[in-house]
């Protein structure tokens, strides 16, 4: 980190809340005492995989980082709002520290110096807004009406086929459902980075699904994670220069998915660029105009590049640039698992909490583990609603709505919340049901979820049931495990309009 302004506040820090958001779409963004304490993984891969291993989580009580925007509250819903003017070449991070009777924040930035906004007010909620907003407008944000999308991974994850997708197509049309894109996720491939050759367990090649789902109506979406090879993928052994490497010179590993470690790409490197290009304009000439890029996190990753002058954040762009080139300026991009601001221009949406999952919370890797950055109903919510202000930098996916009460251990209460957030937070609507296993009521439910809403606005900053922004303007959510202000443990309840 370079670059480094400081600002020292006499306020005492047990009178302070903080708003703080993550590097990444996976990232945890909450609103807390400024006197807790910032969890960090003890996991090491997870740092990679889930935060920005350079600007990691404090771990430290009255300690807290975010990334790109931060805000200290005052009982009066007043404070102060910190946010870089820029993103395109550089990362900005914040820390506020609790001292004794005071508070100092710290802004740091790596990469070239740009515009930092640090300003007082009385009102939180509206500067966040209007510096997210000023940030949006500077980076040329694309933010196209909200698709409605159904996604195979909920339904099959990595056993997923062509007859699969296509029977829910078949049943998505027959029912009227009004979908917009039907997606392929992860398993269609042979391996990460093997992305045009197939998986013999799909039953097809990715090719041959977007003609069928022409004729059914639908636009065809495809799920790539770019920046990824596999150690044991044929990309990664014919293009071995084309890995970022760590200063030994070896490859680095860039996290543990897929049952092991994998590679990041070196999106610096002139035949990668080429790739990437080729990559993207390959699947727009089989017929998808939407691509879902994910674990993009993977093109900022710390390390020896082929060209060392240019910056992550630079590094990272010039790797999504060369897959909106290939794709083109009217192909629909969502990122995921990505560096959110530097990604504003480039992507049409961006997933901006973690994976939605049939359970409420996974509390042991949560609470023991202090990684809240996995797969559940409950880290998605909590960190989706604390970013509501980010529809200012693209169409916000908070993921799916799963409406389904088989194969889901979701209660009422807590399909209630999901279909609260997805009302709040506006964006994209989606789907990863397998179709022909729901009820009528289930149905009902799941149509109610695809009509597209505007993004609401938080009532205050100054409450919180469960640690992230929960008080809205057309509802409230209960994320703690007991009832609060008359609201079910992981509830939702609209305000009365009355």
């Amino acid at each position: 980190m370079s670059a480094e302004r400081r600002w020292l506040l006499a306020v005492p820090p047990q009178e302070l809340r903080v708003l703080v958001s993550g590097y990444q779409s996976w990232s945890e963004a909450e609103l807390r005492f400024l006197t807790e304490r910032q969890a960090v993984p003890l996991m090491r891969w997870r740092h990679e995989q889930g935060h920005d291993p350079a600007f990691l989580p404090s771990g430290e009580a009255g300690v807290w980082r975010s990334h790109t925007l931060m805000a200290l509250i005052r009982p009066d819903g007043g404070g102060w709002v910190g946010a870089a003017g820029d993103a395109t070449s550089t990362f900005t991070g914040w820390e506020a520290r609790a001292g004794q009777g005071v508070t100092e924040v710290t802004c740091t930035q790596e990469g070239p110096p740009t515009d930092v906004f640090w300003e007082e007010t009385g009102d939180v909620i509206r500067t966040v807004e209007a510096l997210a907003a000023r940030l949006g407008q500077k980076m040329h944000a694309r933010t196209p009406p909200p698709l409605r999308v159904w996604c195979s991974w909920y339904s099959y994850y990595r056993d997923v086929t062509l007859e699969a997708v296509l029977d829910n197509a078949r049943l998505a049309r027959a029912r009227t459902l009004p979908f917009d894109v039907v997606q392929l996720d992860d398993g269609f491939q042979a391996d990460i980075g093997d992305w045009l050759d197939p998986a013999p367990s799909f039953g097809g090649h990715a090719r041959d699904l977007p003609g069928p789902l022409a004729e059914l109506g639908f636009r065809a979406g495809l799920w790539l994670a770019p920046f990824l090879a596999a150690p044991t993928s044929r990309l990664a052994a014919e293009h071995p220069q084309w890995l970022l490497r760590g200063e030994d010179g070896t490859p680095l590993l860039a996290g543990h998915n897929w049952g092991g470690p994998y590679h990041a790409l070196d999106t610096t490197h002139p035949e990668v660029l080429a790739w990437l290009r080729d990559l993207a304009a390959t699947a727009r000439g089989w017929g998808y105009d939407y691509l879902k890029l994910d674990f993009l996190f993977g093109g900022a990753l710390p390390g020896v590049r082929h060209d060392p002058t240019v910056s992550r954040a630079g590094a990272y762009r010039m790797g999504m640039q060369a897959l909106r080139d290939g794709a083109g300026e009217d192909a629909f991009l969502l990122g995921c698992g990505a560096p959110l601001a530097s990604s504003i221009g480039l992507v049409d949406a961006m997933r901006t909490g973690p994976d939605v999952a049939p359970f409420w919370d996974e509390e042991s890797r949560r609470v023991w583990l202090g990684d809240a950055t996995g797969p559940s109903a409950r880290n998605a919510l909590h960190t989706a609603l604390s970013r509501w202000y980010q529809h200012a930098w693209y169409q916000p996916d908070p993921d799916v709505m799963i409406a389904r009460r088989e194969l889901s251990l979701l209660g009422n209460e807590e399909r209630g919340a999901l279909a609260g957030m997805l009302d709040v937070i506006g964006g994209l609507r989606a789907s990863s049901d397998p179709l022909g296993g729901l009820d009528e009521r289930e149905l009902a439910l799941l149509r109610r979820c695809l009509e597209p809403s505007t993004p609401d606005r938080p009532r205050t900053l100054t409450q919180s049931l469960g640690g992230a922004v929960t008080h809205f303007g057309r509802g409230t959510f209960n994320l703690t495990g007991a009832e609060a202000e008359e609201i079910p443990a992981h509830g939702y309840r609209e305000v009365s309009r009355g």
